[in-house]
C-alpha cells in the first residue's frame, strides 16, 4: 500500500474520506439503537434499512447516468452538504426527544436518497486519482480505511452515546462531513477519457445496464454480491436485534460487535492488497460466500456472546473479501466511459441487497425467531454460492479439454 499512499491526490481523499466514513459509522450505530429503543421490533430495523438503502436501487442507476455526465466533485459537494444539513436534523430532533420511529424512517429514507447519489461518484472517483497499475492496491486501501471506521466508529458511538445521548452522535457525524469537503477542495481529478458521444439519457441508462449484464466478468461478480449481500449482510443489519435479543445486552454490547465484524473486515483488505485482480481473486469471492452461509448457521445456533464476538468477526472477513473483491475485479474490467454507470448497478445489489435481506429476516423472526431464521438464511447463501464453485470447475474443465 505504501506506493498508492505516495500518490498526493489519493492520500488527501482517503484522509478526508476516513473522518466521514467515521462518522457515517457512529451514525448508523446512532440511528439502529434509537430505533430499537423506540420499538424492541426486528422488522422496524429492517424497515429503516429498507430505507436507507432501497434508494440505492430505485435511484442510483440513474444517479449513474449523471456521474458519468456532470463533473463528479459538484454532484460529491451538493451530496455532503445535504448529509450534513440531514444530521443536523436528527441531532436536534434527538435532543428534543421529539423524534418518533415514523419520523425516523423518513429521515432515514432521505439520507438513502442522498447516498443514491454519491455512492456512484464515490465509488468512480479512485480511479481518477490514481494510476490504473495501482488500482487494486487503492481499491483495498479504500477498504481498508472503511472497515477500520467500521470497527473504530461503533466503539466512539458506544462511549458517546453512553456519556453524552444520542443527540451527540449525530452531532459527530454531521462535522465529519466537513473533513470530507475539505479533501474535495484540494485534489485535483484526472480527465476522463472518453470514446462515445453524448445521447439521451435514457439510451445511455439502457446501454449501462446492457453493459453490466453481458459482460462476462462483471455479470459474474454481481451474482456473488447479490447472494453475499442478501443473507450474510442482512445479518448485519440485525446486529441490534442481537445485542438486544440474542445478548440481552445494551448500546456498548451492538458497539462491540460492530466493532468486531470491522475488525474481521480489516484484515480481510489487508489480505486483498496482495491479491492481484484474477482468477485467484475471483475463486476468493465465491469461497468467501459459501463461508460466510456457514458462519450464519453457527451464529443462528448459539447464544453464547464470545462465540458470537468470534463468528462476527470471521462474517466481517468474510464479507469484506466477498465485497471488495468484486468491486475490485470490475474496477480492473470495465470501460472507463461506462464505469460510473456499471458501478453504480454494483452499489444496488451490494447496498440494497442486506435491505431487503434485513427486511425479510426481520420479519420471518417475529414468527421463528431470529436464530433460527439467520440459520435458515446461512443455509440459503451456501447452496448457490456451492453451485457457482461446481460452475466454475465445470468451466476449468472444459477448458482444459480444449486445449
Amino acid at each position: 500500500m505504501i506506493p498508492v499512499l505516495g500518490h498526493r491526490n489519493f492520500a488527501i481523499y482517503l484522509i478526508g474520506s476516513a473522518f466521514s466514513l467515521h462518522g457515517l459509522w457512529i451514525q448508523r450505530v446512532a440511528i439502529g439503537w434509537l430505533a430499537w429503543e423506540l420499538t424492541a421490533s426486528e422488522a422496524w430495523l429492517g424497515l429503516l434499512a429498507l430505507a436507507e438503502l432501497l434508494p440505492v436501487v430505485l435511484l442510483g442507476p440513474i444517479f449513474g447516468v449523471w456521474a458519468d455526465r456532470l463533473d463528479r466533485k459538484t454532484v460529491a459537494y451538493i451530496t455532503n452538504g445535504i448529509n450534513i444539513l440531514l444530521s443536523v436534523l436528527l441531532c436536534v430532533l434527538t435532543a428534543l426527544a421529539v423524534v418518533d420511529i415514523y419520523t425516523l424512517w423518513i429521515i432515514t429514507a432521505l439520507l438513502g436518497c442522498v447516498s443514491s447519489a454519491f455512492q456512484p461518484v464515490r465509488l468512480s472517483l479512485i480511479p481518477s486519482l490514481v494510476p490504473r497499475d495501482l488500482l487494486s492496491e487503492a481499491v483495498a486501501a479504500q477498504s481498508i480505511i472503511f472497515n477500520i471506521s467500521r470497527f473504530l466508529g461503533p466503539a466512539i458511538a458506544g462511549v458517546t452515546i453512553a456519556a453524552f445521548g444520542l443527540w451527540a452522535a449525530f452531532a459527530i457525524n454531521a462535522v465529519s462531513y466537513f473533513a470530507m469537503i475539505a479533501a474535495l477542495l484540494l485534489v485535483e481529478l484526472r480527465r476522463r477519457a472518453t470514446t462515445r458521444e453524448r445521447r439521451h439519457f435514457l439510451t445511455e441508462f439502457k446501454e449501462g445496464v446492457a453493459y453490466t449484464y453481458t459482460h462476462p466478468e462483471i455479470s459474474w461478480q454481481l451474482l456473488v454480491v447479490a447472494i453475499s449481500a442478501l443473507t450474510g449482510r442482512a445479518v448485519i443489519v440485525m446486529l441490534p436485534a442481537f445485542a438486544g435479543g440474542i445478548f440481552a445486552g445494551g448500546s456498548a454490547v451492538l458497539a462491540t460487535l460492530t466493532s468486531v465484524a470491522g475488525g474481521g473486515a480489516v484484515i480481510a483488505g489487508v489480505v486483498l492488497t496482495r491479491l492481484s485482480a484474477g482468477p485467484g481473486l475471483k475463486f476468493a469471492t465465491v469461497y468467501g460466500t459459501i463461508v460466510t452461509g456457514l458462519l450464519m448457521v453457527v451464529l443462528g445456533w448459539t447464544d453464547s456472546f464470545y462465540a458470537g464476538i468470534v463468528v462476527l468477526a470471521a462474517l466481517g472477513f468474510c464479507l469484506t473479501l466477498v465485497g471488495i473483491g468484486s468491486q475490485t475485479l470490475i474496477q480492473t474490467a470495465v470501460a472507463e466511459d461506462m464505469r460510473a454507470r456499471v458501478l453504480s448497478l454494483w452499489a444496488a445489489v451490494a447496498f440494497s441487497a442486506p435491505a431487503l435481506g434485513g427486511l425479510l429476516i426481520g420479519v420471518a423472526a417475529q414468527t421463528w425467531g431470529l436464530g433460527m431464521t439467520t440459520a435458515v438464511a446461512g443455509i440459503l447463501c451456501v447452496i448457490p454460492s456451492a453451485a457457482m464453485r461446481l460452475r466454475m470447475t465445470d468451466s476449468e474443465t472444459q477448458s482444459r479439454a480444449s486445449v
